[in-house]
């Protein structure tokens, strides 16, 4: 491996580069700040489709989801953060 230092490189653009460094960008604006509970809002959500309201209230108790954020979820869609199909895959 060779390698080649010169005097000819263009300092701007090292400067450039390094002035916006690459930012992660979450995969879903979920509106919540705290994305460990949105994401296990998400699968609630989920398994309210695949297996009922039962069960999607059971993994929110055992996952520490506050009642009222259950309730309002699971009983309330029209009031959920963003959209969901029929399946609970959030559109």
């Amino acid at each position: 491996m060779e390698i080649i230092l010169s005097d000819s490189v263009d300092s701007s653009t090292i400067d450039a580069r390094s002035a916006h460094p690459a930012v992660p960008r979450p995969l879903r604006v979920t509106g919540r700040p705290d994305t460990l509970t949105a994401q296990k809002v998400e699968v609630g959500i989920i398994l309210q489709a695949m297996l009922g309201t039962s069960a999607a209230a059971d993994y929110f108790k055992n996952n520490a989801i506050a009642r009222t954020v259950a309730q309002r979820v699971l009983y309330e869609p029209h009031l959920r953060r963003g959209q969901h199909d029929v399946c609970g895959i959030r559109c």
